[in-house]
């Protein structure tokens, strides 16, 4: 009397892959131009990456331009659904991002590895205005260089006495 033992697998219906995100409404997110559904500040504010127009960002956080490489599709998820980086924890934690918008940055991410990076940069800017604001003191010096010099013999002509004599 044989038994034949059968192993029935159990098929677990799996839930249907979530649609894909948008990489252009991923963009207006990360720039500010479409508001986050639970409030949260845009992306730009303290990130930058690739192909945005001058200045392309915020410098507080790093530039997100790899991200998607460097995480991998999972890590990426992960990131944008806990937001667990020491400066975003506070500010997110009561303005979660939304499951659709978590797509659409994610697919922003993946594209934003293809397009040029701009060639302007926070240092170049850095180092144009350091130039432009020695030139603007020392204009102003030699322009206001009397005035300063005869507000000074006033003061110390008061503090002396010499004022009084007058």
């Amino acid at each position: 009397q044989g038994s034949t033992a059968t192993s029935s697998a159990q098929v677990v219906p799996s839930a249907p892959p979530a649609p894909p995100g948008s990489p252009s409404r991923g963009e207006s997110l990360f720039m500010g131009e479409t508001h986050f559904l639970n409030r949260g500040p845009a992306c730009i504010s303290c990130h930058s990456i690739a192909g945005l127009s001058f200045p392309n960002g915020g410098t507080l956080g790093p530039n997100l331009t790899h991200t998607y490489t460097r995480l991998g599709p999972r890590g990426t998820e992960a990131a944008l659904q806990t937001l667990y980086f020491g400066v975003m924890a506070p500010i997110y934690g009561d303005h979660p991002l939304a499951p659709e918008e978590q797509r659409d940055l994610m697919a922003f991410l993946k594209q934003s590895e293809t397009r040029p990076e701009t060639p302007w940069s926070t240092q170049i800017l850095i180092l144009i205005a350091l130039p432009l604001a020695g030139l603007f003191v020392a204009i102003t010096g030699f322009l206001w260089k009397d005035r300063v010099r005869s507000v000074r013999r006033a003061l110390v002509a008061r503090a002396t006495g010499q004022g009084a004599r007058r």
